[in-house]
């Protein structure tokens, strides 16, 4: 499936994506969950999600879920970083 993703001008930590080529001024929103889609600007088109293949940042299988559910998604985006050492120190 491939989706545009819309990004909120009020709230940076807030996405509507769509199946790509969707109106989002046409979109009907569940309740509770009305949207100004004005005060969206295109962030992403044509991004295929792929639930085999991990993505930065979208969790693709919420994504999916809520478009297959209510036809949008509704999201922000997380990352976690980890690093871990390994190996041993040489020279001292």
């Amino acid at each position: 499936m491939n989706i545009d993703i819309y990004k909120s001008t009020e709230d940076d930590e807030r996405y509507l994506s769509v199946p790509e080529g969707t109106d989002i001024s046409a979109l009907a929103f569940a309740e509770g969950e009305a949207l100004d889609v004005s005060g969206f600007t295109a962030f992403k088109a044509s991004l295929e999600l792929d639930l085999s293949k991990p993505r930065v940042g979208l969790n693709q299988e919420d994504i999916h879920q809520q478009i297959a559910d209510k036809g949008y998604a509704i999201h922000g985006v997380n990352m976690e970083v980890s690093i871990n050492l390994t190996g041993t120190l040489s020279g001292e």
